[in-house]
């Protein structure tokens, strides 16, 4: 579609640079397709002004050689793409015959047989070479997780899909662009593990019947990152302009996707007690019952917890911590505030922790939790995660979207701040980025432990 226009354009722009601007009546009949275009493209009604939508569409198709019939999705969404495609071409022309209408003393001389001398303008990279750059920096870098690094790849390869890895990022307009957004308006969940959608063509799996698409919040991960890719581009002179800034899907707080619930105190005291008596038979591994323990307790997130190391369990100055680093076996942090230590609650030892941590020294074991497994995906701590959202909290009757594991984090967060423990000091326990300038840059040293561990004591869910 894009080739197509640029021709036509170009093919416009040749004739006026021969025939001088347009003519009025010219200018006016563009004008006016201009116009309904744009019309036909908010209100899905026909290019009526331009030819029957039908016969265009069939002129296209036979043309190219496009393999679409007239009732299926693609036919929809070529009928639609080509509105759009038209109103920008209808658009760039009258740009044009604008542009000749005065004088531009900084555009390059003509040679004397008439035409223009042009520099010879190198390829620019394309798509999949601007991605490979991009990531390759920012693992360079460790700003990403093994998590990220995955789920980036999987954003970038519908990217390639969508407009084609071989395109040239210089030629991208607005229109790719949102044509990117409408699909992922479309984009059906787990595609590649549906039997329906797995291995079919992209433009068949768009607006299937009975098929649930990817949640708001998934589409504005894609946008984000297609966002941070070209950014990436125009600061290195790789292209001109981000025509993905500011397309997330807007939504408000309370329909917001991914949202987490805080536990009440109730909740929280049923799943201690299930945990610590195990009078239903629940917990059967020993990182059941020691993770869930040190998620209430530290309200850190289960990567963290589950990746510890027996050696990241001390004591710094007579108070115990947890050393959350990226020390050891594919260890990783989410970001640089989640490197802390974090003081272990009294509970925690109270129910026994230090002698479990004993008990796993005398076996020889290095890690907390050596029964978990790594997953490239997920990190550390899967079997954990199934288990506390799959069984856990459906056996005690908490089971809800809002409610998983990381709401434990939410909960810890949400009590801290209720007893009067300051924000920022509460951050500093969690591992959250702080706020404004004064403590990200002025106050680097942070919390001294012994305020942290003060702190952290005043948890209390009244067991």
């Amino acid at each position: 579609m894009t080739d197509h226009f640029r021709q036509l354009l170009n093919e416009a722009k040749a004739e006026m640079n021969d025939t001088g601007p347009l003519n009025e009546l010219d200018r006016q009949a563009y004008l006016t397709s201009k116009l309904v275009a744009k019309h036909a493209k908010k209100t899905d009604t026909p290019l009526s002004l331009v030819k029957s939508d039908d016969e265009l569409l069939a002129r296209f198709i036979d043309e190219y050689d496009l393999d679409i019939q007239k009732d299926s999705s693609q036919y929809g969404w070529l009928d639609r793409e080509m509105k759009l495609s038209y109103h920008g071409f209808a658009k760039a022309v009258l740009a044009y015959d604008k542009s000749l209408q005065r004088y531009d003393f900084e555009r390059e001389l003509t040679s004397p047989t008439g035409d223009a001398i042009q520099p010879v303008k190198a390829p620019g990279m394309s798509i999949t070479e601007v991605a490979a750059a991009y990531s390759k920096e920012r693992q360079r870098g460790n700003a990403w997780a093994a998590k990220t690094i995955i789920e980036k790849a999987d954003h970038i390869k519908l990217l390639e899909e969508i407009l084609g890895g071989g395109t040239d990022v210089r030629m991208l307009t607005a229109m790719e662009a949102k044509r990117v957004k409408d699909t992922l308006l479309a984009y059906p969940r787990n595609r590649s593990k549906n039997p329906i959608t797995r291995g079919r063509p992209l433009a068949d799996v768009l607006d299937l019947p009975g098929i649930r698409i990817i949640q708001v919040a998934t589409i504005n991960k894609y946008l984000q990152t297609y966002h941070e890719l070209f950014e990436w581009a125009k600061q290195n002179h790789h292209t001109n302009d981000n025509f993905f800034s500011g397309l997330a899907v807007k939504q408000t707080k309370k329909n917001k996707d991914g949202d987490r619930d805080a536990y009440t105190d109730e909740q929280i005291r049923l799943i201690l007690r299930t945990v610590l008596h195990n009078e239903d038979g629940l917990v059967s591994k020993p990182y059941q019952k020691w993770a869930t323990l040190i998620g209430i307790y530290t309200g850190a997130r289960l990567g963290e917890i589950a990746q510890l190391h027996l050696k990241d369990i001390h004591q710094e100055d007579g108070i115990w911590v947890f050393n959350m680093n990226e020390e050891g076996d594919r260890k990783s942090l989410k970001t640089s505030a989640a490197r802390r230590l974090v003081p272990i609650h009294s509970k925690l030892i109270e129910a026994g922790l230090l002698d479990y941590i004993q008990t796993m020294a005398d076996k020889k074991a290095t890690k907390l939790f050596p029964d978990f497994s790594y997953d490239p995906k997920n990190g550390w701590g899967r079997q954990q995660s199934r288990w506390f959202n799959e069984r856990l909290l459906v056996q005690l009757g908490l089971k809800s979207k809002t409610r998983v594991f990381h709401s434990l984090r939410h909960t810890v967060n949400t009590r801290l701040l209720q007893v009067g423990v300051a924000d920022p000091l509460v951050k500093s326990i969690i591992g959250h980025e702080q706020d404004g300038m004064t403590h990200r840059q002025y106050f680097k040293e942070g919390f001294t432990l012994q305020q942290r561990n003060e702190a952290m004591q005043k948890l209390d869910y009244s067991l």
